[in-house]
């Protein structure tokens, strides 16, 4: 490549990383003054503290802490200790607004070198306009962008597959040894951020049996590939050495998850599996219907799914290489009742670039090529600006408030939110907000509604459509039912609806819980009052 060229690129590359930069870092801060932040952020916030004071402790993880591995931690804590060394931290503790913005950026940090590393990628493996492309699809993906809002591993897992399929490429076409050692290593670096990144093996291990069929031979399949286990074990350690001082631990966290998500998907309310779904409600159907759609914009996913056909079709060596970082990680997530989109970011690098590879595939001049990726990619980026514009944390406040000034002066109110458990109570962040206004909050579980006759009822938007979801007959249905109808002796007094987001009715009918999520704050509320609605006793007297 000139060096012409390659300043286009670099160029192209840096236009794309801004448009990503911008996206994830836009509304980055929702939530933290509340506090009103996504209460999973805590898990990540102890680790992070731990390391002010820096010491080995800072490494360790509790004994019940292995529900994920340390990388991202560490990531977080580094940048913590040295905010603090600096003087930039005014508080360090888990859930202080800084160390969870920390948290945060190496998260957005992670996505936006995603999209350079996407570019690279496609560059090595297709050529200069799809890996352009394929970096700005990346871009504007809208869960990719959505994801780096809350601190969790699932960016930074995504990071790791762009490399995966660079060392990949390098060992399957010839690569020695390091090249081996290189591949095996990344592997592990994406297992210390998320246990699903044993994955990442699959185009290793692929590389490796490319490069020995290509030289006939068998030792070089077995020395290859235990240089590459070699590489993941010794840089899966170094990244988590707990896991590897505890492994007993790491496989026993491992298989209690697999049996949970398999034998009890229903906990996870809104994520999982149901009838009401349809033909597409069962495992692999729904992830190609709902899930990519949703999280890459209908756009995008059909044209990576067209992809994913002409890779198959023409089984290139790059084709082959790129499938194997796609499918094994599908038919594995694909496969589970359990339904979370994040769950599928990691396909998302080489998707987008199967998608850039098809756009330039079927399109009859590269101009038309272009065309039709930028509308594609227009779609995805307006559905992400719409997406990301949702998060915020600002209707609780407004919802207590509300309550605050509709009590009659100095009457006691009692105020009871909907909820499943008390623990799910804890992610509608309902109860600071009624606190701050000086008001109680308890829990009304499922079935119990009414056992208290509290004043005040809250049901959260999103916890109603889990009940008209999940368990359609179930008691919590039958109380919902009941306080609608005002068969219960309530009237609706005021509503908060979740933000609009592109084209969100098709979503919602693809599925209902594509209305809003729990880490996006804006849940939606509906605030229930006791006694007749004193708008329909005007109407009927009038």
């Amino acid at each position: 490549m000139s060096r012409q060229r390659s300043g286009q690129v670099v160029l192209a590359l840096l236009g794309s990383s801004l448009v990503a930069a911008w996206l994830r870092c836009w509304h980055l801060g929702w939530g933290l003054a509340g506090p009103r932040w996504f209460f999973d952020e805590f898990v990540f916030g102890l680790r992070a503290a731990a390391f002010v004071p820096l010491s080995c402790a800072s490494f360790a993880l509790r004994p019940n802490d292995f529900g994920y591995p340390t990388l991202y931690g560490y990531l977080a804590g580094g940048a913590t200790s040295l905010a603090h060394g600096l003087g930039l931290l005014d508080e360090v503790r888990p859930a202080a607004p800084g160390v969870l913005g920390i948290l945060r950026g190496v998260s957005a940090l992670a996505g936006i070198a995603t999209v350079g590393l996407v570019g690279l990628a496609g560059v090595r493996l297709y050529g200069k306009p799809v890996g352009l492309g394929a970096a700005a699809l990346i871009a504007v993906a809208p869960l990719h962008a959505m994801q780096a809002h809350v601190a969790s591993t699932d960016v930074l897992l995504t990071a790791w597959v762009p490399v995966a399929l660079l060392t990949a490429w390098r060992l399957g076409t010839g690569g020695a040894a390091s090249s081996a050692v290189a591949a095996g290593a990344v592997a592990g670096l994406a297992f210390a951020t998320k246990y699903t990144g044993l994955a990442l093996l699959a185009p290793a291990g692929w590389a490796v049996a490319e490069s020995a069929w290509q030289a006939r031979s068998p030792a070089r399949l077995v020395g290859l590939g235990g240089a590459a286990l070699a590489g993941f074990a010794v840089t899966a350690a170094l990244a988590c050495p707990p896991c590897a001082l505890h492994a007993g631990d790491v496989l026993t966290t491992m298989d209690r998850a697999r049996i949970t998500t398999s034998s009890a998907p229903q906990i996870f309310a809104n994520n999982h599996l149901v009838s009401a779904l349809g033909w597409y409600g069962r495992p692999y159907l729904y992830e190609l219907v709902a899930s990519l759609p949703y999280g890459l914009g209908w756009p995008l996913a059909l044209m990576a799914l067209l992809g994913v056909g002409i890779a198959v079709w023409r089984r290139e060596l790059a084709d082959r290489i790129v499938l194997a970082s796609v499918v094994p990680y599908f038919l594995v997530m694909g496969g589970s009742a359990v339904v979370f989109p994040r769950y599928l970011l990691p396909l998302f690098p080489g998707l987008v670039i199967l998608a850039a590879r098809a756009a330039f595939a079927v399109g009859t001049s590269r101009q038309t090529s272009r065309v039709l990726l930028a509308g594609v990619w227009t779609y995805s980026f307006l559905l992400a600006v719409t997406q990301v514009a949702r998060f915020a944390a600002d209707q609780q406040q407004a919802v207590a408030e509300w309550i605050a000034a509709a009590r009659p002066s100095g009457a006691p109110t009692r105020v009871v939110v909907a909820t499943r458990s008390h623990l799910m109570l804890v992610y509608f962040r309902m109860c600071e907000a009624l606190l701050r206004a000086r008001l109680p909050c308890k829990a009304a579980l499922d079935g119990h509604w009414f056992d208290s006759a509290p004043d005040v009822i809250v049901v959260p938007e999103w916890y109603a459509i889990a009940i008209r979801r999940d368990v359609p007959d179930g008691p919590a249905a039958r109380d919902l039912e009941r306080l609608e109808t005002g068969a219960a002796g309530y009237h609706e007094a005021a509503r908060w609806r979740s933000r609009p987001y592109l084209q969100r009715e098709f979503y919602t009918w693809l599925d209902p819980a594509f209305a809003g999520d729990l880490w996006q704050g804006d849940l939606g509320f509906a605030v229930y009052l006791k006694g007749p609605d004193p708008r329909r006793t005007l109407e009927s007297g009038g």
